[in-house]
């Protein structure tokens, strides 16, 4: 419950600062996005073998979604903030190779992101733009992460509660006159460190932790991303009285 009262707080405090800010254009739309893993962008699995037992810790797919705020600078360049609710799976698997031990389950990683990019459009038609897009995301980790039973243990530590990250971004906007934009793109985002580091271990009959391992979470990812912005009407200049 608590991190849904950040998510909203943090929402609320990104619409103030940039409805503040406007000059000339303020559009707000929703987005979705899909996180896909790929080894290409070395979010691959990653493996270790300790005293015969191995483990490996796998990126899945994750989503995710929030408002997104565009102020439109120029007819080409644009900058856009707002706040995503990110939830990132991954897999764990356990194998002991002098037991009959195999687990073989699933964590998660909330993060809430800030982010703030440079935009510039291409227009290819009347209503169709090229979009491209780069610059910086705030992570906000809320807390560490932990699974596990009587067999084994896993606790991911944040590096730190907010972590600087790289975005880029590019796709097509079809722009209506009179009914918002339709985006439809993909986005690359690299953490400037890894996000966490995950321990896991076995536990014997005592309840003691044996046979640990450790990773560095790396967080890349890349996403399909899915916008939608409600129509806005340029603001009027207004004339300084004398």
């Amino acid at each position: 419950m608590y991190q849904i009262r950040f998510f909203l707080a943090a929402l609320l405090l990104s619409c103030t600062v940039i409805t503040n800010a406007q000059e000339r254009v303020t559009t707000v739309g929703l987005q979705f996005k899909p996180i896909l893993s790929s080894e290409i962008i070395n979010t691959g699995p990653q493996s270790q073998e300790v005293e015969n037992v191995s483990y490996t810790i796998t990126p899945q797919s994750g989503y995710a979604f929030g408002m997104v705020i565009r102020k439109g600078l120029t007819k080409q360049v644009s900058l856009e903030t707002g706040i995503n609710y990110s939830k990132k799976n991954f897999g764990l698997k356990i194998a002991d190779n002098s037991s009959d031990l195999n687990i073989d389950e699933e964590f998660s990683y909330v993060i809430y992101e800030i982010p703030i990019t440079g935009l510039v459009y291409v227009q290819l038609g009347r209503e169709l733009f090229l979009n491209t897009s780069f610059g910086l995301t705030a992570d906000f980790l809320p807390s560490d992460w932990q699974s596990g039973n009587s067999q084994y243990y896993h606790r991911s530590f944040r590096t730190s509660w907010v972590l600087p990250s790289l975005i880029a971004n590019l796709g097509f906007e079809y722009r209506t006159a009179d009914k918002g934009f339709y985006y439809l793109g993909f986005s690359y985002k690299r953490p400037f460190t890894a996000i966490t580091t995950a321990k896991a271990g076995i536990i014997d009959d005592n309840q003691q932790i044996i046979k640990q391992s450790e990773f560095d979470i790396l967080g890349n990812y890349l996403t399909i991303d899915l916008k939608y912005f409600f129509h806005e009407n340029p603001e009027r200049k207004t004339k300084r009285r004398k």
